[in-house]
């Protein structure tokens, strides 16, 4: 029995009696197809309750303001206790002390060992019920929830908001050697000739041109996999994995641009804090950047570079999600607070607070950023010029993804061709999984 088998089946044990005795109960019930029907009863939609709520963002003020108050406004019989829930050991915990969330937020590359562990549920029948108009939302986005665990189309809750690839850069770095800022539509072979120009030594400082943080981050405007997931075998020796290691170690092997063995040095914090490098990939960090403003870091942003082949694509899209429990005996608070959290209302303050809103309404998306002083002047228009890959499906990504960044390090190292390592890495990442079955 494989460890993904063994945790559905520990989720199935602890949280089993639950389901049984809830299914009849308040807004979780079924039909014979096994697809939940709207509640009948809609005085107890004004019940107050308090949800659990597993959350895999911060569970900060700027998530309660945004989130949370319009909720508690509309629906004032609602009130939640929070569980910070960003990694799976915190599912795992939940459910064998008997906290079982009525309701979740994570992200779409979650929803395999969600799966595993019966918190998520397909509610699309759910939602077609209560008349939910999915097409409010960008199809991609949908996509990317409906297929992140298997090809049947399985819609595990509504998109909230995503992240976002983009090119962030310190202006006084390239200020300082006097070379032109970067700019949107680069591909990568361009943003690597961008950075010889900035990686230098200048008074005993080293000077790093980019950081692009691992190298599976690099393989994703290409929707590479590691493992085939109809055989369960490893497939990273190909020539597209070849392409990206070859390319990341052109960029790293720039002299004085390898990563620092500091790791301080190195990514979001070797950009904001010991500002010694001059351009970054990352995902959506708008709250550390402005944090660094404020201690005088002179930052902008432009559209993620991109594969020739590949314009205008840039890495997995990280699509914040929020769906029920199926164990939950307040399904009807549950779909009120996803109607609350992907309104038209919300989603205009999502967008301008710098966070790509799912929504396909035009003036959301005009509104991107807009709502932050700090980013008034700030090229945010062309973090959106770029469009996500499609989100693959992962198997055994937990396995699979720290043994390619460990292969990468070692190829960094070592004088044999890609391919060479490649197949080492096949076979590494094989044995892994013969170990974990």
């Amino acid at each position: 029995m494989n460890n993904r088998n063994m945790k559905l089946l520990l989720s199935l044990s602890v949280i089993g009696a639950v389901a049984l005795a809830g299914c009849a109960k308040e807004g979780t019930g079924g039909n014979a197809g096994g697809a939940p029907e709207p509640a009948a009863a809609k005085a107890a939609e004004t019940t107050p309750v308090t949800l659990k709520f597993a959350v895999h963002l911060p569970i900060n003020d700027e998530f309660k303001k945004l989130y949370i108050e319009p909720v508690t406004k509309k629906y004032p019989h609602i009130a939640f206790e929070f569980f910070e829930a960003s990694n799976f050991k915190a599912y795992d915990q939940l459910i064998v002390s008997g906290e079982v969330p009525d309701l979740y937020i994570s992200f779409n590359g979650n929803m395999p060992g969600l799966k595993d562990r019966a918190i998520n549920m397909d509610m699309k029948p759910l939602l077609l019920n209560n008349k939910v108009d999915l097409n409010r939302f960008e199809p991609n986005f949908l996509d990317d929830i409906q297929y992140a665990v298997t090809e049947k189309g399985e819609l595990y809750g509504l998109p909230i908001e995503t992240a976002f690839h983009a090119l962030y850069y310190n202006k006084d770095i390239f200020d300082k050697f006097g070379v032109p800022y970067p700019k949107d539509g680069m591909t990568m072979e361009e943003a690597l000739e961008l950075t010889r120009k900035v990686t230098r030594n200048e008074n005993g400082v080293q000077y790093r041109g980019w950081d692009f943080g691992s190298i599976v981050r690099m393989a994703q405007p290409l929707g590479l996999v590691y493992i085939d997931p109809k055989i369960e075998k490893a497939i990273t020796s190909s020539d597209s994995w070849r392409r990206v290691f070859e390319l990341g170690k052109q960029i790293y092997s720039i002299p004085g641009n390898e990563p620092s063995k500091d790791s301080k040095m190195n990514g979001l914090s070797g950009f904001t804090k010991n500002r010694t490098i001059a351009m970054l990939n990352e995902t959506s960090k708008f709250s550390q950047l402005k944090e660094a403003e404020k201690d005088g870091l002179n930052w902008d942003v432009v559209q993620h570079p991109f594969y020739a082949d590949r314009p205008n694509i840039y890495g997995n899209s990280t699509v914040y999600m929020i769906g029920a429990v199926p164990t939950t005996k307040h399904m009807d608070q549950v779909l009120q607070v996803m109607e609350v959290l992907t309104s038209d209302e919300v989603q205009m303050n999502v967008s301008k607070s710098g966070r790509i809103s799912p929504l396909k309404n035009a003036a959301v998306k005009k509104a991107f950023g807009q709502g932050d002083p700090v980013l008034q002047g700030k090229n945010v228009a062309g973090i959106v010029k770029g469009s996500p890959v499609k989100y693959p499906v992962y198997l055994y990504r937990e396995i699979a993804e720290p043994l390619t960044n460990k292969k990468f390090t070692d190829f960094m190292n070592r004088s044999d061709d890609a391919y060479t390592v490649l197949r080492e890495l096949d076979h590494e990442i094989n044995q892994a999984l013969e170990t974990q079955k």
